[in-house]
């Protein structure tokens, strides 16, 4: 309310002004995401052969739902941030053209949300309740799904790109960002790479290094405590150390029977 104010701005309009902005945000950075959280290296055989039940299969990806086998709509959207009316627009040109059910078939990595039904409607007459991430794997390692500090590390996140000036991806920008979060999907951070807003292409390992160096010299120079230098310190031990991925040490051990053995820890949980 107070950022509204001094913005001169309607409480609605810059609420939903400020989505669009860190969403188009999201967009562009949130294969980092990705790459620090993924933790499905192994699925069930079935997955790619029908009725071959029970066999464990790694084909080189770090987390299945982010990558080409994932739940993606067999077209890269492109949507319009400028402002919510023009959002929702460019969702139902989808629609009408056919290509999308109905908005919540938009299979994508982060999406705006109304309060209520997730309708298109609802959205452009009640305006943004909140923003949807969906680029994130439950982590079988973790008793709540998903650990502390990677909730620490999303807020921090959220907070720097609210920070930094604009974006206005252009279409081939928004390919670019959609095809970075399946390079993130892989399990090898070194070989695989992604392509900067500057332009500038690296392989994942340099990338996520470069984003939370930024990160940390953007919080340095605020004052209290927060934890920041331990939460990026947690997620930088990921990338310079592989066997700190959940992705690496899922892969290690479960590979012998991905479903019997992960039933088990399910039940280990339900029992504490």
């Amino acid at each position: 309310w107070i950022l509204a104010a001094r913005s001169g701005k309607e409480t609605a309009t810059f609420k939903n002004e400020f989505y669009l902005e860190l969403a188009e945000k999201v967009l562009a950075y949130g294969w980092a995401v990705v790459a620090l959280t993924a933790a499905s290296p192994l699925y069930d055989s079935s997955y790619i052969e029908k009725g071959q039940i029970g066999g464990t299969v790694f084909s080189g990806i770090a987390t299945l739902r982010c990558s080409e086998l994932g739940y993606w709509n067999y077209f890269t959207p492109i949507l319009d941030y400028r402002n919510l009316k023009a959002y929702t627009a460019s969702i139902q040109n989808y629609i009408d053209q056919g290509l999308l059910a109905a908005a919540s078939e938009l299979y994508y990595p982060v999406r705006l949300k109304p309060e209520g039904p997730n309708t298109l409607e609802q959205l452009a007459s009640r305006g943004v309740d909140h923003m949807e991430l969906r680029m994130l794997d439950l982590n079988p390692l973790d008793p709540c799904g998903i650990a502390l500090e990677d909730i620490r590390f999303l807020q921090l996140l959220l907070v720097w790109l609210a920070g930094q000036p604009r974006l206005s991806l252009t279409a081939e920008q928004q390919v670019q960002a959609i095809q970075n979060y399946k390079n993130a999907s892989h399990f090898d951070l070194k070989e695989i790479k992604c392509k900067l807003l500057c332009g500038r292409m690296c392989t994942l390992y340099d990338g996520l290094l470069d984003v939370l160096a930024k990160m940390a010299a953007y919080f340095a120079g605020m004052p209290g405590d927060y934890g920041v230098e331990k939460t990026l310190a947690y997620q930088r031990q990921k990338v310079e150390d592989r066997k700190k991925r959940y992705a690496w040490q899922i892969r290690k051990r479960f590979s012998q029977d991905y479903v019997g053995l992960g039933m088990a820890l399910a039940k280990e949980y339900a029992g504490e």
